[in-house]
This record gives structure tokens, C-alpha cells and sequence, in this order.
């Protein structure tokens, strides 16, 4: 079930009602029940993989905790999680990629896997990583039962493409029990209603089909088309993926939970550092706490901190899909982060507010992003090359796709506004104070609500879900 779909709208609704009738003790089980039916409903024998999985890292933790010797055990959690994700997720490049060798050595080819990924298995594998990790480090209580280990892990509103959860950050919450409010309720709302319009009108009805064209067809089109797709598809990708998150904290904000901003307006970034605290924070900083210190970090020299950032950030390339542009992509990533420090080392202060002054840092890191977007999108190398070759050489004095042209202007201008509206919006609900506000807010909502109901045949899944 898709969040923007009316399955999942009725799904929910009983969820939720059932929730509210449910006394305070029985709404874990509930939950714990949501995220099974939930995740069945995909592809039903891959919740049983998926409880296996479960169970045998439970049963490792809970080995962990008593043992004399817990690293062992660590160890092989974190092998076993990495094994499950390594064969369902990159068996069948690497042999792919084998077979590539042996072509040129013998006559011999390998028969390639071919396995449907389990979905969110990159999210829910590192999440079971991270509760190991700092239970060993002694940073977190252990779990106190296997039904709460589940519903940590499963907790079927960021279940598929996150956020990436702490054990610090929600376990005590889910310990607690959620906190309804009206502030809550009401902000969770409105979270549900901007991600709907981000996925279904923005990336889906005004973003994906020109991105789509260009990137289908690498090269034909003109320049300026080729230009204007790369912006489609830069601007695609943050409202459809900060849009399924801005649905996940605002289902969890209506059962009482406080889930982990995972963006904030990385578009607006004035260095590559800025950028990667700006997004998808809860990858960013899974990779800083759980690969980038433990390797070593900044702390032994300046040679093994430019290794550590660029191992970083190709295993972040190579987590978001089994192929060489994801690579590429991570790479040059850490490329980029490597020049900043070694050029600069300006300290990233992401709530510093942005000053006309920073538009052309703006301007040049979002360009940067942007071009690096074309391996993350291109479906093979040769098709990246075909278009950086179409916007290097081609010809600029075509037409330009007016309607287009407009619509990343658009997109540019909301995620400008984006901060103010979120550090604003309490004062924006209270304008809506009063019964003549509250239904004038009714009647905003509905409106959204009737247009992303009439667009939303035009999309499908979100991005995310396939890696």
C-alpha cells in the first residue's frame, strides 16, 4: 500500500480509530498487529523473512547482554543483518559482475540470481545495526521484550523508507506510550497534507514525467531540455522522498509520536558539508556515529580523515543500490566533501540563517548536487555520459521548455519559503483561530486533499522504495 493511495487512507483510518478506542496499554499491540498487516500486504512470505531476520538478531542482542564476551555477538549480528541485505540486495551484480571477468578469461557464465528485494530492507537492516551498536557501547537500556524489538524495528509508518530510528529516540516513546495532543494532532495533519501534495502533485504530476522523458532518452533532446530534466528530477526526488517522510512524522505525530526531521531544505546549503546535514539526516548521521568515527574519523591526520570520508561515502553510494553510478555517485560525494575540507574547513551551521550574500555558494553547491543527481538517475554509465556530453557541447540558444522552465521556478521559490513556513507555523495555524478560522482551515484542507485525490492515478511508489 502506497501512502498516496486509498488503500492506505482506509488502512489508516482504522488504524487509528481502533487506536483511540484502545486503552493506553493495548495500543503498542496494536501497532504491533498495523505494521504486520501492514508489511503482509507487500509481498506476503517476505514478513516471514523479514521476522526471521528479527529473531535471530534479538536472540543474538539478548546472547549479547549476558555474555562475558558481548563482542562476539555484536559481530555477528551486524554480519548476519549484512549477509540478509548483501544477498537479497547486490547477489546478483556481483555475479553480473563476474561473469564480466570470466568473460574475458574462460567461456563460463554464472547463472544470475534473480531476487526481488525485500522492501526497505536497507532501512530496517540499518536500524537493527544501530539498536546492536549502542546497546554494546552501552549508550541505550536494552529492549525489553521481543514485541517491543518488533514494533521498534516494524513501526509501520517509517517501516519502508524511514526516517532511520535511534533506539535513544524512540524506544523511551514507545516505553511512554504515545502523547496525543490537539497541537500534535494538528501538526501532524498538516504534515500529512504538505507530503501528499510534495509526492503527488510535485514529483508525480509536475516533476516525473519530464525527468522521465529526458532520462529515458539520454541525448536526443536538446540542451536546454537536458538541463531543465536534471533540475526535474533534483527537485523530483526531495518532494517525493521528504514528502513520504513529512506523511511518516505526521501519521506518528497523530498516535503521539515525535519521529526525526529527516530534511531541512538541503537545496539552500552554502558547502557539500551543509548539504549531507541538510539531506537525509538520519542516513547521514548513521554513517558519521556507526562507519565514519569508528574508523577513524578526523582524529589520525589529514591523509587517513580524507580515506575515511570517501570510504564513507561510497558505501553510502553503494547502500542506495547495487550498481556502479551509485558508486560513482557516493564518490564523488566524498569527493567534494574532501575539497571543502582540505580547501576550507568551514564549519557547517545549518540553522544559520541564509543571507542574499550565500546565493552564490547557493547556487554553485546546488549545481554540484545536481550534476552529480544525473549518475544517481541515469540508468547505465554510458547514459550519464550521454547526457553531460549533451551539456557540454550542446546548443543553449534553442528554445527553452517554457511550462517547465516555470515549474522549477516554482519549486525553487516553495523550498525557499520552506524554513519560515516550518519555523512559523504555529503562528500560521493561529491566523486560522476561531470558528470562522477553523473552517477556512477545513476548507483549505479539503481542497488539497480533493486535488491530490484527482492527481493521484497520475504516480506511483516513491523513490526510496527501491533501495
Amino acid at each position: 500500500m502506497l501512502f498516496n493511495s486509498f488503500q492506505f487512507a482506509f488502512f489508516l483510518a482504522i488504524v487509528l480509530l481502533a487506536y483511540q478506542c484502545a486503552s493506553q496499554r493495548r495500543r503498542n499491540l496494536l501497532l504491533l498487529i498495523a505494521s504486520l498487516v501492514f508489511y503482509s500486504l507487500w509481498v506476503p512470505q517476505y514478513l516471514l523473512l523479514l521476522l526471521a531476520d528479527l529473531m535471530v538478531n534479538y536472540l543474538l542482542l539478548r546472547a549479547m547482554i549476558a555474555s562475558r564476551r558481548p563482542r562476539k555477538y555484536q559481530v555477528a549480528s551486524c554480519v548476519v543483518s549484512l549477509g540478509v541485505l548483501g544477498y537479497y540486495k547486490y547477489a546478483g551484480f556481483f555475479v553480473s559482475q563476474v561473469n564480466g571477468l570470466l568473460a574475458t578469461l574462460a567461456s563460463i557464465t554464472l547463472p544470475v540470481p534473480e531476487i526481488f528485494l525485500p522492501l526497505g530492507i536497507s532501512f530496517f537492516t540499518f536500524q537493527m545495526m544501530a539498536l546492536t551498536i549502542d546497546v554494546y557501547r552501552g549508550e541505550l537500556e536494552p529492549v525489553e521484550s521481543f514485541r517491543e524489538y518488533v514494533l521498534f524495528i516494524m513501526f509501520f509508518p517509517q517501516l519502508i523508507a524511514g526516517p532511520i530510528l535511534r533506539g535513544g529516540q524512540f524506544l523511551p516513546q514507545l516505553r511512554r506510550g504515545g502523547i496525543q495532543t490537539w497541537e500534535r494532532a494538528h501538526r501532524g495533519i498538516w504534515l500529512i497534507v504538505g507530503g501528499l501534495v510534495k509526492k503527488v502533485i510535485f514529483a508525480d504530476a509536475l516533476l516525473a514525467p519530464y525527468a522521465n522523458r529526458v532520462f529515458g532518452s539520454p541525448g536526443f533532446a536538446s540542451a536546454p531540455e537536458h538541463l531543465i530534466g536534471i533540475y526535474s528530477f533534483a527537485f523530483q526526488i526531495y518532494f517525493d522522498f521528504s514528502g513520504y517522510t513529512d506523511i511518516a512524522r505526521g501519521i506518528g505525530l497523530l498516535m503521539g509520536f515525535e519521529l526525526p526531521l529527516n530534511f531541512k531544505e538541503p537545496y539552500l546549503s552554502r558547502n557539500p558539508v551543509e548539504f549531507w546535514r541538510r539531506w537525509h539526516i538520519t542516513l547521514s548521521t548513521w554513517l558519521r556515529d556507526y562507519l565514519y568515527i569508528p574508523l577513524g574519523g578526523n582524529r589520525r591526520g589529514a591523509r587517513r580523515t580524507y580515506l575515511n570520508l570517501m570510504l564513507t561515502m561510497l558505501l553510502g553510494g553503494l547502500w542506495h543500490g547495487a550498481g556502479w553510478n551509485f558508486v560513482i555517485w557516493g564518490g564523488f560525494h566524498g569527493l567534494l566533501l574532501a575539497l571543502h575540507r582540505l580547501w576550507r574547513h568551514e564549519p557547517a551551521v545549518v540553522d544559520e540563517r541564509v543571507r542574499w550574500k550565500d546565493l552564490p555558494r547557493i547556487v554553485l553547491v546546488f549545481h554540484a548536487v545536481c550534476s552529480l543527481w544525473i549518475f544517481f538517475r541515469a540508468a547505465t554509465f554510458g547514459d550519464a555520459v550521454a547526457i553531460i556530453g549533451k551539456l557540454l557541447s550542446g546548443d543553449y540558444t534553442r528554445v527553452w521548455p517554457v511550462f517547465q522552465s516555470g515549474v522549477i521556478l516554482l519549486c525553487a521559490l516553495l523550498h525557499f519559503l520552506e524554513r519560515a513556513v516550518r519555523l512559523n507555523f504555529s503562528r500560521i495555524l493561529a491566523a486560522f483561530d476561531g470558528l470562522w478560522g477553523a473552517a477556512a482551515e477545513g476548507a483549505l484542507a479539503g481542497a488539497i486533499a480533493g486535488l491530490v485525490a484527482l492527481l493521484g492515478g497520475v504516480g506511483g511508489e516513491f523513490i526510496y522504495f527501491q533501495f
